[in-house]
């Protein structure tokens, strides 16, 4: 693993981790239904985010972190962004 792949492992997950944060409490502020959606979505791309960065200082975990599981993850983020656009 080199120094660019560790970079944008942990940059994905503080990010995610970030926008995370700043959209439950926006959330929380104002309990709006399109902005739960979109909470949800970036809270999938944290986890994301965090399984891959444990894969940084646990090599055992990537064993059984698979593209498979990190393509669902990433598709159910996209959903769910997705509906936070589209719903009314």
């Amino acid at each position: 693993m080199n120094e660019l792949e560790i970079f944008l492992r942990l940059s994905l997950a503080g990010l995610a981790i970030v926008i995370t944060v700043i959209s439950v409490f926006s959330f929380l502020k104002v309990r709006d239904g399109k902005i739960a959606l979109a909470s949800l979505g970036f809270c999938l791309f944290a986890v994301e985010g965090t399984m891959l960065s444990f894969g940084i200082f646990f090599p055992a975990v990537e064993a059984y972190i698979s593209v498979e599981l990190l393509t669902g993850i990433a598709f159910l983020s996209l959903i769910f962004l997705y509906l936070s656009i589209v719903k009314r």
